[in-house]
């Protein structure tokens, strides 16, 4: 088998065709100076090709030593975000509903499959916790850096609010009915619309954690219309409902939304530094700006939590952050080209 024509694609994977071999085309990953996250790609393309599943491109071989791996190339497609960049409307909504769909049945297909899985990931120079209570665990290690925002817009903490930290905490650590197996990064770039239909190439902050966790995408990475968000968190219950008695009861689908929204915003919020309250870098061309993204994200755990009767004081506290920021930054919502009004 001979590779040829070789093209470096973004994120450092290898794109080569093959001649002579069994597969048109492979993609080449090579990770050796991250091998936690490269081990976890590999991990999480060998267990989904294992399983028949066709979200990522299918998984070949690997050398552990030389940490590198091959999937088979998934060929030519459009990114959801080219989509959303572009102008073609009825693309750019069928490409995210097509995600949440496939995500429904990757979640269905993995529900409960811990062991399963980690028979795959220890197969390989191991992580040093799984995924999901790192993911917990910093939300709680790093309580003060919520902190430091309310200080520094002058806000209160609410009463319960640790409590509510401990709850969303634990609720990552242990999400129950909703334990699946997950890509862990999604964005618009993430996400390749092939012929063949959406691709997963890249895996690299996968495991098995809270099922709604991918649905991050569409409730609150992408500023979306709510009637588009409605649909694909419809599309995407719909599928996984055949399989999770979670995604049939209306209280418990609520509860599961909010919690991983609110997860998200905190650890946004401890991500970012208080200063950026009189600074707003310029965002990449067609993209939200910091400012935007940070609104956003307070205003879905808002939405989030307007008919739940749950994390109140974490809810008060994110209410009145976003209050004050409000007062401080004027921003313009955010508008896909794809999805915007006709002559706008």
């Amino acid at each position: 088998m001979l590779l040829g024509t070789p093209e470096t694609l973004e994120g450092g994977a290898v794109r080569a065709q093959v001649r002579g071999g069994p597969v048109p085309g492979v993609l080449l990953k090579h990770f050796p100076d991250e091998p936690v996250r490269g081990f976890d790609d590999w991990a999480g393309s060998a267990y989904l090709t294992g399983r028949g599943l066709e979200a990522v491109p299918r998984f070949l071989a690997g050398d552990v030593e030389g940490r590198f791996f091959l999937q088979e190339d998934p060929g030519p497609g459009r990114t959801l975000e080219e989509l959303l960049r572009g102008r073609d409307t009825r693309s750019a909504t069928g490409g995210l509903l097509a995600t949440a769909r496939m995500l429904g049945q990757l979640h269905a297909s993995t529900l409960g499959a811990q062991s399963s899985y980690e028979l795959v990931r220890q197969a390989l120079p191991p992580r040093h916790e799984r995924v999901r209570m790192e993911e917990a665990r910093w939300l709680l290690e790093h309580e003060g850096r919520l902190k430091r925002w309310l200080t520094a817009v002058g806000t209160p903490l609410a009463p319960g609010t640790h409590a509510d930290l401990e709850a969303v905490s634990r609720a990552l650590a242990d999400p129950g009915a909703l334990l699946a197996f997950t890509h862990g990064g999604l964005s618009p770039a993430s996400v390749l619309l092939t012929l063949a239909g959406p691709r997963l190439p890249g895996m690299a902050g996968s495991g098995m954690r809270h099922a709604l966790y991918d649905a991050l995408l569409w409730l609150v990475t992408l500023p979306l219309p709510e009637e588009l968000l409605s649909r694909a968190d419809i599309t995407h219950r719909l599928t996984l409902s055949s399989r999770c008695e979670a995604a049939q009861v209306d209280s418990e689908w609520a509860r599961a939304r909010a919690t991983v929204v609110l997860a998200r915003t905190v650890t946004l919020l401890q991500a970012m530094n208080p200063r950026m309250l009189d600074e707003d870098p310029s965002p990449a061309a067609g993209a939200p700006s910091l400012h935007a993204t940070l609104l956003h994200h307070l205003a879905r755990c808002r939405e989030s939590l307007a008919t739940l009767d749950a994390f109140t004081g974490l809810g008060q506290t994110l209410s009145g952050l976003e209050a004050r920021l409000r007062e401080r930054w004027t921003v313009a919502p955010f508008v896909w080209p794809a999805l915007r009004q006709p002559g706008v």
